[in-house]
């Protein structure tokens, strides 16, 4: 006797298995590069920029960031957030809806990333936006409800602050207790005797700084210290 097939049961299982396979593939860096930069191109018309900020954003910032799109490193940073991403998704293996706040992503690629990894649930915040995956928003000082979110990565942007306090303040605010904050920056032994150049408008230069400018407990620490400039990225843990 033929049992009855349930059409809607393989068309879900389908869909479900479609999803499953994109995000699959979105791990592979030159497709996701290519899907993110041809979304770019369907949907920069869309572009907003927020019209109002704290006076504490450099004033370079959104001129700078957005200058990153004339080039295809925009889309990658050379996977930089390799260094954040990675350890996030590991922490959140077993939780299915784990939520994470990504800052200063410009594109949509570190997002599409996260998601690729595990953490469904992923929002960018930026002082632009082309995306609905990317929420207009400073990060000084933001709209979003308190203990919104159970990770925030501040994905090489703390350098564009000149009050750094402020931002770390806001991302505890904004963390569940027991919430994960990364913070990624460029580590430039140079500017020890150069002094800062625009973008950059505070003196965070290194892993032994940020430690210094959040104070709570560190889960990881990736600090290379070459004589050269080079990646830093410090994952801590709020109470």
């Amino acid at each position: 006797m033929n049992k009855y097939i349930n059409p809607k049961k393989y068309k879900d299982y389908f869909y479900r298995k479609s999803i499953s396979i994109f995000w699959a593939l979105m791990k592979i860096d030159i497709l996701r590069f290519k899907l993110c930069k041809l979304r770019w191109n369907c949907y920069k018309k869309h572009l907003k920029i927020l019209d109002s900020f704290s006076n504490d954003v450099g004033k370079a910032t959104i001129e700078h960031n957005l200058s990153a799109f004339n080039s295809d490193a925009v889309f990658g940073m050379a996977k930089r957030m390799s260094l954040l991403l990675y350890p996030i998704a590991a922490f959140f293996r077993s939780s299915d809806n784990a939520s994470l706040l990504i800052v200063g992503p410009r594109s949509e690629d570190d997002i599409f990333w996260a998601k690729s990894l595990g953490i469904s649930n992923t929002l960018g915040l930026d002082l632009f936006s082309y995306s609905d995956l990317i929420k207009l928003g400073d990060i000084h000082n933001t709209d979003l409800p308190n203990h919104s979110f159970d990770a925030i990565l501040l994905g090489w942007m703390i350098s564009y602050s000149s009050d750094p306090y402020k931002v770390i303040n806001e991302c505890k605010r904004l963390l569940k207790p027991g919430g994960y904050l990364g913070i990624g920056i460029e580590s430039d032994p140079t500017q020890k005797h150069k002094g800062i150049s625009p973008p950059r408008v505070n003196h965070i230069n290194s892993s032994e700084d940020i430690l210094d400018l959040v104070n709570e407990d560190v889960v990881l620490v990736y600090d290379p210290k070459l004589d050269i400039p080079h990646e830093c990225a410090v994952i801590l843990k709020i109470k």
